[in-house]
């Protein structure tokens, strides 16, 4: 048990560092059944031994003007070496509130949230904010309100991935079954690039990176 945990955040720690884009910056376009929803905004400030990770997330679905659901989520993340040191993310989901924090002591990582009582997350948990790839490595942390994850994980690749321009690019693709369901896909450099996801309304959630 000591030598896997020990695996993980060494995984961690160099997935981390690689997964940080060009630029600091990963943007998306969120889609729904085809139609353009949102945005999903993360900024990255690395240190000398450290990573700050500050997410934005603002979806609105409607009919022209008029609105009938509105998300919008804002977090960070605080990284030092090879370790998530805390978490806060706050959540607006068409009106009701949620919120996760995640506080690392001595050992492990404390969470709680508006959905979950104050918990010791298992070794290697990592929120899931999706940028990084070793988040499929162990639990997995819902930023919205602090349940933990356990799906299934299956990776394929890499193979070619149709971008929206026409063209594709070589990704490996992670598909997640259970809770959450979606697919994520992420380019040669482990950076995060495309995700799936079945809405609760049974509609299809895309995300296209620009």
């Amino acid at each position: 048990m000591i030598a896997r945990r020990a695996l993980l955040l060494a995984c961690a720690a160099g997935t981390a560092r690689a997964a940080v884009p060009a630029g600091n910056r990963l943007a998306f376009q969120v889609f729904r059944n085809g139609s353009e929803v949102g945005s999903h905004v993360l900024e990255f400030t690395p240190g000398p031994d450290s990573l700050e990770v500050r997410i934005a997330v603002d979806i609105a679905i409607g009919i022209g003007p008029i609105k009938l659901f509105r998300y919008r989520m804002r977090g960070t993340e605080q990284w030092r070496g090879s370790q998530v040191m805390q978490a806060d993310f706050t959540t607006d989901n068409n009106g009701t509130p949620a919120f996760m924090r995640a506080r690392r002591d001595a050992e492990a990582l404390v969470i709680e949230g508006s959905d979950a009582p104050r918990y010791v997350a298992p070794p290697g948990a990592l929120p899931a904010t999706h940028w990084n790839p070793a988040e499929h490595e162990a639990a997995m942390v819902n930023p919205q309100n602090g349940k933990l994850f356990r799906p299934s994980v299956a990776r394929s690749g890499p193979a070619p991935m149709p971008l929206p321009d026409g063209t594709s690019r070589p990704c490996r693709r992670f598909s997640l079954t259970g809770e959450p369901r979606l697919e994520l896909w992420y380019d040669q450099a482990d950076t995060w690039c495309a995700l799936s996801a079945p809405g609760k309304d049974g509609s299809t959630i895309t995300y296209h990176r620009t």
